[in-house]
């Protein structure tokens, strides 16, 4: 019950926490850090983490036998209590082929339908929201509940073993949560969470002139665990490197964007240590992680994925095809046959040096996107960015080009009727964000910018003006405007639209 009252008010708090002073931000962080423990380190937790190392033995039997069951008992709950699946054929699941019965469902099916697959099994009172942008920058609602936070974390933990590391280690965090004021100029740029033994720092405040407040305070956490965005701990690693500096820290754990084998190497060489890898999603409906013999193996016991080419029909080994899951766990919004936007291909033919029988995938484009490096020095990751989109509800895409040094366009693609009026209240975020030094502005476009291979990144460096003409940038194609608002052209007419802009919000 706390949760979902939490993560539905969090937007709304985030003004009044701003103006309290650094050691009261740590006294809020871990007042919502013991909240968090308790849940996380239930006793329920730790069960279920005792069945899932079980698991670990299973043959290649048994995870076929558990996926199949947990496919048919997950499609029967969808028939009976989710609206959306109450037509779906009732036709017995006996091969895991039967299962191309059942159409694939788009992301914007699900965005767009969002009650529709809400499950009346689980009580309305239950049902915890959050919301996700994915690749493309169009806000998804998704419900799901405690239990399955545990069940999730639960599997975290499990990852967390393969590492040698135990529950509750001391760890920094750099993901998205915003810890510390965009107007902060001087450290800390981090809040301590206690009860969890967390350090949470800022990905908001990374530049060239913070640099030596986030190294020498690193170089205090040294030995313990790290986790964020690959791109975010990209940046600090180039800060070292260009110092010729390291951290000696216990163990990385990745997530929530795609890692490269280029950024994985000088992450490893900064932080001395070894990266885990994972995949995983908002929606609660697959996971992917890393194990210690460097193999991304599929978490049989969180969803069944299918790779599947744009005909819908399953790649031939080794092929990249497209991502769509069935998710076993979050029966508050359950997903079956969900193409996520993701790709990847499956590893076959080999086994892992772990022992794990789990099967190998390895997730091949996932969220791609570039950094946006501010005059002032400050360089945002596209997950920094991708926190701004969070509430929007009525974009299909939003993207975030940088076309000159001084200047970003927020370039959206409209859902319905309310996408101006959202757009301008992320503009408005995003010039809070990054200050006078940058000019932010806005239009409505009637396709995403896209790369060759259909990627969909959040920013784009292009240095060109987009001015209504096609042309290719940074090997991007864009698209000619459609719908601008001509005030968002003029050069001297920035200082209406902010006003604007007051106005409205």
């Amino acid at each position: 019950m706390l949760e979902r009252f939490m993560r539905a008010n969090v937007s709304r708090w985030q003004g009044v926490y701003d103006r309290f002073p650094s050691p009261a931000r740590s006294a809020l962080a871990s007042a919502r850090g013991l909240f968090l423990a308790q849940m996380r380190y239930a006793p329920e937790t730790f069960s279920i983490l005792k069945i899932l190392r079980a698991h670990e033995r299973w043959s290649m039997e048994e995870i076929v036998a558990h996926q199949m069951n947990a496919l048919r008992e997950t499609i029967g709950s969808a028939r009976r209590n989710v609206p959306h699946y109450a037509n779906y054929s009732r036709g017995e699941l006996r091969t895991f082929g039967d299962l191309r019965r059942w159409p694939v469902l788009e992301r914007e099916t699900v965005r767009q339908n969002h009650e529709q697959f809400l499950s009346s099994g689980t009580p309305v009172r239950r049902r915890i929201r959050a919301g996700t942008t994915g690749t493309t920058g169009g806000n998804l609602r998704v419900a799901f509940t405690e239990e399955l936070a545990r069940a999730n974390w639960a599997c975290l933990l499990r990852q967390w073993a393969w590492a040698g590391v135990a529950a509750q280690q001391p760890r920094v965090t750099l993901f998205g949560a915003r810890v510390v004021p965009a107007e902060c100029t001087e450290a800390p740029y981090w809040v301590y969470n206690l009860p969890e033994r967390q350090i949470l720092m800022s990905i908001f405040h990374l530049a060239e002139k913070t640099a030596p407040a986030y190294l020498a305070f690193l170089h205090k956490q040294e030995g313990k665990i790290l986790e964020g965005f690959p791109s975010v701990l990209g940046i600090l690693a180039d800060f070292a490197s260009n110092r010729r500096e390291s951290f000696p820290m216990r163990t990385i754990f990745t997530s929530g964007e795609p890692l490269y084998p280029a950024s994985r190497a000088k992450i490893e060489s900064a932080f001395q240590c070894k990266v885990f890898d994972s995949y995983g999603m908002t929606e609660y409906c697959g996971l992917i992680h890393e194990c210690a013999h460097g193999q991304m193996h599929l978490v049989p016991e969180f969803g069944f994925l299918e790779i599947l080419d744009a005909g819908d029909e399953p790649v031939a080994e080794g092929e990249e095809g497209f991502f769509v899951w069935t998710g076993f766990l979050n029966r508050a919004m359950p997903l079956i046959r969900y193409r996520i936007g993701d790709r990847g291909r499956w590893l076959h033919g080999s086994a892992c040096g772990c022992g794990l029988l789990f099967p190998l995938v390895i997730p091949t484009i996932t969220r791609e996107s570039e950094i946006l490096r501010c005059p002032d020095g400050r360089l945002f990751s596209p997950r920094a960015l991708n926190q701004l989109l969070k509430d929007a509800t009525s974009l299909r895409f939003c993207q975030f080009v940088h076309d000159r040094p001084e200047r970003v366009m927020v370039r959206a693609v409209s859902a319905n009727a309310r996408a101006h009026g959202e757009m301008m209240q992320i503009r408005t975020r995003l010039q809070d964000l990054l200050g006078p030094m940058m000019r932010v502005t806005a239009e409505i476009a009637s396709e995403p910018l896209v790369r060759p291979g259909g990627k969909i990144p959040l920013i784009i460096n292009t240095g060109n003006n987009l001015g209504g003409r096609r042309e290719v940038a940074d090997g991007v194609k864009l698209d000619e405007p459609r719908n601008r608002n001509d005030a968002f052209d003029k050069e001297n007419g920035m200082e209406s639209t902010q006003e604007m802009n007051r106005v409205q919000q």
